[in-house]
């Protein structure tokens, strides 16, 4: 028996998660581990009977519910990128205007244009009209410039929890143009975004391996047929779950997963990875970068009136004492 399985089975709540009668394998697309709470994509498309679906974990060696929500719902934040370059696809326009016409009432969205210098084309809001609008008024022009693009879409939405972000990406580019496959995957991560693209490039892994490590997918379009791979975006995101629970105190971790529909018990492994090294960059290098030039600051400051001071106080100092030696005479007198 490997020692992986023998540990889970030696622990009966864990045992009992993964041995359930009738269980079938829970595809998990993507783990996003926060210091506090952990999100994981599952796929949940293998269901096909409407009704309530639950999810129940065990971590730390207590079994707990677990928040089970539809990605497809309220609360998502979508960052729509589109080729808008001079060999753009027609249609890609088109599809980011019926993308957010389907989308979840109360979605957060936003448009960034894929020419030439990047930019946004219309800023978030919860608007559709107001996103349909700026996608019809974009004219195709210049080249491609999909790697910034992309570092554009990664920054969108900072405050949306892990997960409740999308990127779906509308290009002919076969690549991002700079960064690997696996560097962008990370990037995305990092951002907590999952991201989706739909392409009318030559098949090539540099996407699917891009998307997939986030939770999202790669879906191929024909050209000059586009429909297909807009229906299949639509119809995977809708099979998309995400589960919520605290992350574990110790990790790395192997935390059991079991999400019940009704019509299927699907149960999963979800390895929980261990936690990143402390980083020396971002706010907290900030907070200290701050904390140091004050303490400096106050230093020199220190430092200055010292020598103020200083230089007053030897100003100030009265005429040295100065004391005749000698015996007094005194003067005789006069008749």
């Amino acid at each position: 028996m490997r020692p992986r399985l023998k540990r889970l089975l030696s622990a009966p709540v864990a045992a009992a998660f993964l041995l359930s009668p009738g269980a079938v394998p829970l595809p998990v697309e993507a783990v996003l581990a926060g210091e506090q709470q952990t999100s994981v994509v599952v796929d949940l498309s293998a269901s096909t009977r409407s009704g309530a679906r639950t999810a129940e974990v065990t971590t730390d060696g207590v079994r707990r519910e677990a928040s089970l929500t539809p990605l497809m719902s309220s609360g998502l934040a979508v960052t729509i990128v589109v080729d808008t370059s001079a060999d753009a696809e027609p249609a890609w326009l088109s599809a980011g205007a019926r993308f957010i016409l389907e989308a979840p009432s109360g979605t957060w969205a936003t448009v960034i244009g894929d020419s030439s210098p990047a930019a946004t084309i219309a800023a978030p809001q919860q608007d559709r009209s107001g996103i349909v609008a700026a996608l019809g008024g974009v004219r195709p022009h210049g080249s491609r410039d999909t790697a910034a693009a992309l570092t554009l879409a990664a920054k969108q939405f900072p405050d949306v929890p892990a997960g409740r972000k999308v990127v779906v990406v509308y290009t002919g580019a076969a690549d991002a143009g700079g960064p690997s496959a696996e560097a962008l995957a990370d990037r995305f991560r990092a951002a907590d975004s999952i991201l989706v693209v739909a392409t009318s490039a030559d098949a090539s892994p540099y996407w699917s391996t891009a998307a997939e490590a986030t939770g999202g997918f790669f879906a191929p379009a024909g050209n000059p047929v586009v429909v297909p791979a807009l229906d299949q975006v639509e119809t995977t995101l809708r099979g998309r779950y995400l589960v919520q629970f605290p992350t574990p105190a110790d990790r790395p971790a192997a935390v059991p997963l079991r999400v019940t529909t009704p019509d299927l018990t699907l149960t999963a492994d979800v390895a929980v990875p261990a936690a990143p090294p402390p980083s020396s960059t971002g706010p907290e290098r900030a907070l200290i970068a701050a904390a140091s030039t004050t303490v400096a600051l106050v230093l020199l400051a220190l430092l200055v009136t010292w020598l103020v001071q200083r230089r007053t106080r030897r100003r100030r100092r009265p005429p040295p004492i100065v004391i005749a030696h000698g015996r007094a005479t005194v003067p005789p007198r006069s008749d």
